[in-house]
């Protein structure tokens, strides 16, 4: 047992001792919280410089009129040159083309000359208003080469309540145009949970895919670094002189069990700024809901537990793959399943988080290799709406459940290895073939 500690210091220290590591420990909860605030501020960021925009009005209603008025209550974000005194609109209308149904060939000649200042980014976008818009939808359309979803959906909102002005005015409704829309008007329906509280849904999901993300990353990184130590060893004849002192189940135990104490250790530290956050968390300005999911104890918990065991699920599997093959070259054709298992959740994600409690979502979570990083998804949209806690029951009670699965799997994972491992760390040259292996299993 001894000979199992030298290894699992060596392996330890030289973890633990690079730049790289320390480094990590601060950049990757940064890297991982820029993903989540990055896009949502830049998605909320106004534009400081106008769009330009042309429309073609063929219906003889006045709508682009109308639609030009709507538009000018955009107005821009406030800058230095751009004073609270000088609001700019936001959509500046270069030009206004007011044709009649029947002028089609002025139509064409005005169409393909914005199309042209389309191309040459002379305007951003023109409007097409054909004659009986109001009636047939494909009459209206708008040409860009962007993709701005926000303005596109202004343009929509404003398109629609004009349209739906001229059909109440041509109805037979005995109400004013103004009382029908406010009647008809949509609602923003908000949701709580049975706490009475709520945790937004892009809060929640964003939150899991960055827990799921810190699984991942530090998985394949201390798992990948386990199989190349063991193939530069491997190649070097290193693992020759190792094998004289010590057996080749404590050197693979010894790999493992370092490096995944080095993953522990960035665990801790990471667990230790969060909780320093937590007593200091009154001097940022935190949405409530994000103070109730990122220190959920249930979540933290379950988040280390089943990053521990996912590391120890995949190093061992990191470790076969670096006993059969003879260079990274040729291991790379297996760590594309295993990346490809690591990733699955993150794509059944959006499926499995609109019902966490489903069969689907509950029988993906007791899945071994896809198991921790599905079942912390669910834990982070169940966990918060939890009133008590048990081990038999619930959402605690069914991740204590899938618990067991990895580290049953943990188990078979390690003694699959080791009959692996024993025998191909001494093969070179040729990769074995699968009956091969069975027969080093057998043997």
């Amino acid at each position: 047992m001894s000979k199992f500690w030298v290894i699992f210091r060596k392996e330890y220290s030289q973890v633990v001792k690079k730049k790289s590591f320390i480094i990590s420990i601060v950049l990757t909860p940064i890297f991982m919280g820029g993903i989540m605030v990055i896009p949502a501020f830049l998605a909320q960021k106004k534009s400081t410089t106008a769009e330009k925009i042309a429309i073609v009005d063929q219906s003889e209603m006045g709508i682009g009129q109308k639609f030009i008025d709507e538009i000018s209550e955009y107005k821009l974000e406030d800058t230095e040159d751009n004073l609270e005194d000088t609001e700019d609109n936001y959509y500046n209308v270069e030009e206004m083309f007011t044709l009649t149904a029947a002028d089609s060939a002025r139509f064409s000649t005005v169409t393909d000359s914005l199309r042209t200042e389309i191309i040459e980014d002379g305007l951003k976008y023109f409007l097409v208003i054909r004659p009986e818009a109001h009636v047939y939808d494909s009459n209206l359309y708008l040409i860009t080469n962007s993709d701005n979803f926000t303005t596109i959906k202004r343009f929509e909102y404003r398109l629609s309540q004009i349209l739906s002005g001229i059909r109440l005015e041509q109805s037979n409704v005995n109400l004013s145009v103004d009382s029908v829309l406010e009647i008809t008007r949509r609602i923003d329906l908000r949701t709580k949970d049975a706490l009475g509280e709520s945790i937004p849904f892009e809060i929640k999901y964003f939150g899991a895919l960055i827990l799921v993300m810190m699984m991942f990353s530090m998985v394949i990184g201390f798992g990948s670094l386990c199989m190349r130590t063991v193939i530069e060893e491997k190649n070097s004849r290193i693992m020759e002189v190792l094998i004289s002192s010590v057996s080749p189940f404590q050197l693979m135990l010894g790999k493992i069990f370092g490096l995944g104490a080095a993953t522990l250790t960035q665990v801790s530290v990471w667990i230790l700024m969060g909780s320093l956050l937590y007593t200091q968390r009154g001097m940022f300005d935190l949405d409530p809901s994000i103070d109730r999911l990122i220190f959920n104890p249930v979540i933290v918990i379950f988040f280390v537990l089943f990053l521990i065991t996912g590391y120890l699920l995949y190093s061992t599997a990191f470790a076969f793959i670096g006993a059969i093959v003879n260079n990274e070259k040729e291991a790379q054709g297996f760590i594309f399943p295993i990346t490809m298992m690591l990733m699955l959740p993150v794509i059944l994600g959006i499926s499995v988080v609109q019902d966490p409690n489903s069969t689907m979502a509950t029988i993906l979570s007791m899945t071994p290799f896809i198991g921790p990083s599905m079942m912390m998804m669910r834990i982070v949209f169940v966990a918060p709406t939890v009133t008590e806690y048990s081990l038999f029951s619930g959402i605690v009670g069914e991740a204590t459940l899938a618990l067991m699965v990895v580290i049953l799997s943990i188990i078979f994972m390690i003694w699959l290895t080791a009959k692996i491992f024993r025998i191909g760390i001494l093969m070179y040259g040729k990769r074995p073939t699968l009956p091969e292996i069975m027969k080093w299993i057998r043997y």
